[in-house]
């Protein structure tokens, strides 16, 4: 096995690359810098070596481990290539020096699909992008006005003629998403790409939660062709994953667990080889609705705390910090063989560090496996204000806190990120970790 450090390093929003020597494996191909981590080594020791050494660039302390990618070396005798991406700083104003024949440069996230890149470092750009991205708009100068978004949550518009035939089609089935009506800072990017979460139960939910756009009152009875509706769009979307959530109906004797469960048969009665995610209330904890969902065994139940239990009382309505941690222990330890348990929190409420971790651990202890933190943004005037805006590097340190020390299959972090962002990618890691052999 051969461990190789990478660094991503980012400056006045560009990113820099190297290339390796003429002659070498890989020679002359743009990759992220770094090089062989030695017997005794760490990574971080590893890579403050290869970089002083091959670019004379010396690092800051603090590097945030990213992602490790594998690869089967040319031989049988090599083994395997595993390559490790760790976040690091170069101190302002000092610029690499290529050694050997080296070529090293700072390129923008515009330039990246330009530039011939090793294998490795092409396959970790193209799987992390919107996260790259975002860390080089963190790295750029703030001349923003007070009060304006920061750069790294400037999403750019996506969309065109896929995002218009979407919508279209949301509309001939009568259907609502939650892409619009949370006003979710994705849903170009999503519908481009002709995905969507549906919304059931209608539009209109019956609890006023201070985070949420989505409108409040007194709803229309469901309809009772909404499961086939949102079946036969699947079908036509061609999805092999969806994502199913709803408003909250405590005006009903079930909370809507009945339409949730009978959404999820209809998909698979529709389209048999789709995966189906569930986002659910809370059912005003009735453990009864909970086990309805359950029956129809989808790939992915889903509650979100929210929030941290000091700020829950202001944030949410009616739904309770410790009674959501119950909903999503029942599901836990009543869940089919296969389904994985998911919950989610927004940052930048006015919680305190130590207040996440502390959610994140209640979330592990009640057996959530993936858990999704994301920045929460204001959507209209009528919501909560935001407290703060977390960096792009603040979510890194999370995720790597969820998942290295608390044990989570798999956390998404980042200040875009919603419960259904990055999803199959999300359950197929955790379906990996709970089963080495899931495919």
């Amino acid at each position: 096995m051969l461990d190789v450090s990478a660094a991503v390093v980012f400056r006045g929003g560009r990113l820099l690359l190297a290339t390796r020597p003429p002659g070498s494996r890989h020679g002359g191909l743009w990759e992220f810098p770094g090089g062989k981590v030695q017997s005794g080594e760490t990574a971080n020791q590893a890579l403050k070596r290869e970089l002083q050494e091959e670019l004379a660039l010396p690092l800051e302390e603090e590097m945030l481990p990213v992602a490790t990618l594998a690869q089967r070396m040319p031989t049988p005798e090599a083994g395997e290539l595993r390559l490790h991406f760790l976040l690091a700083r170069a101190p302002e104003g000092v610029e690499p020096v290529p050694q050997e024949g080296q070529r090293a440069d700072w390129f923008a996230p515009a330039q990246w699909g330009q530039l011939p890149l090793a294998p490795l470092d092409a396959q970790f750009l193209r799987e992390h992008r919107e996260e790259l991205e975002a860390l080089a708009r963190e790295s750029q100068p703030m001349s923003a006005p007070p009060g304006r978004l920061p750069l790294w949550l400037k999403s750019p518009f996506q969309g065109g003629e896929a995002r218009r035939d979407m919508r279209q089609l949301l509309k001939q089935g009568a259907l609502h998403t939650v892409c619009e009506g949370a006003k979710c800072p994705n849903r170009s990017q999503c519908w481009r790409h002709r995905t969507a979460t549906f919304m059931i139960l209608g539009e209109i939910c019956t609890r006023a939660c201070r985070f949420c756009s989505v409108p409040h009152g007194r709803p229309t009875p469901p309809d009772p062709q909404e499961a086939e509706h949102v079946a036969n769009s699947v079908a036509e979307l061609g999805l092999k994953y969806a994502v199913v959530t709803c408003v909250s109906r405590d005006d009903l004797p079930d909370g809507g667990a009945s339409a949730m469960r009978d959404v999820v048969l209809a998909i698979r009665r529709r389209c048999p080889q789709t995966l189906v995610e569930v986002l659910t209330s809370d059912y005003a904890g009735d453990v009864a609705a909970v086990s309805q969902v359950l029956e129809a065994r989808p790939a992915v139940f889903g509650h979100n705390l929210e929030t941290v239990e000091r700020l829950s009382p202001q944030v949410r309505s009616v739904a309770q910090y410790r009674r959501s941690l119950q909903v999503l222990e029942y599901a836990a330890s009543h869940a089919p063989e296969g389904t994985v348990v998911k919950s989610g929190m927004m940052l930048g409420l006015g919680e305190s560090d130590q207040e996440v971790r502390q959610a994140l651990k209640d979330l592990r202890n009640a057996g959530v496996s993936l858990v999704t933190l994301g920045q929460y943004l204001q959507p209209t005037q009528a919501q909560l204000p935001v407290a703060s805006f977390i960096p792009p590097t603040r979510f890194l340190q999370w995720r790597c806190y969820a998942e290295e020390e608390l044990g989570f299959s798999r956390a998404v972090c980042g200040p875009l990120v919603r419960s259904s962002y990055q999803a199959e990618e999300a359950y197929w890691q955790a379906r990996r970790a709970a089963s080495p052999l899931a495919p």
